[in-house]
């Protein structure tokens, strides 16, 4: 009993510190089992504080903390939610073209400096930031580096959270608002002055 306790209490603060556990990655495997096997306990620590528990069994194998309460999220800075979009990109274009059974999903820093010079962003992504970018991803459990990342063909392994964290529903709604952002925009440009530059 004390020993349930133990992986209870571990795998709770796991959660709380990281908002996703995995179980396709060797070190969290026994914390993502453990809330498949104790979905009920592992709810019941969290419901009081208004957490919810969701449980994405294969493809995903992954235990995701949810707060609906506002301001309780994770915020992540501009480039930080950038890079995050190009990493759920370059996941979903690797599973298309990786085995069925493949695990790890990896990219090299290329692929995502060649998606990122496609935004046309004012800077591009130095080595220090990419490195400060990915420890905030990696403590999310959303992607790690491999190894160091010491130049272009460095790679990064991207976790299938990337997807939960960035839901397409939530991509659509923001491109919706982006949309009506622009538009409104749009009503506040000053019009032609009538008959300007006429003599």
């Amino acid at each position: 009993m004390a020993e349930t306790n133990k992986l209870l209490e571990e795998t709770a603060n796991y959660l709380l510190n990281h908002c996703f556990v995995l179980g396709g990655v060797e070190d969290q495997r026994a914390k993502y089992l453990y809330v498949q096997d104790h979905l009920d306990e592992v709810r019941a620590v969290f419901a009081p504080l208004g957490y919810s528990v969701l449980l994405y069994p294969a493809p995903l194998q992954a235990a995701a903390l949810v707060n609906g309460h506002e301001g309780s999220q994770a915020r992540l800075l501009k480039y930080e939610s950038i890079l995050l979009l190009v990493l759920r990109l370059l996941y979903l274009q690797k599973r298309e073209s990786l085995a069925a059974n493949a695990d790890e999903v990896l990219v090299t820093v290329e692929e995502v400096q060649t998606e990122l010079q496609k935004m046309n962003l004012p800077r591009r992504l130095d080595q220090k930031t990419l490195e400060n970018l990915m420890r905030t991803l990696r403590r999310y459990n959303l992607a790690r580096p491999v190894g160091r990342l010491s130049g272009l063909d460095s790679r990064i392994e991207v976790f299938p959270t990337v997807l939960l964290a960035l839901p397409d529903a939530d991509l659509a709604d923001a491109a919706a608002e982006s949309a009506r952002t622009r538009t409104e925009l749009g009503l506040y440009e000053r019009p032609e002055e009538a008959g300007e530059g006429e003599e």
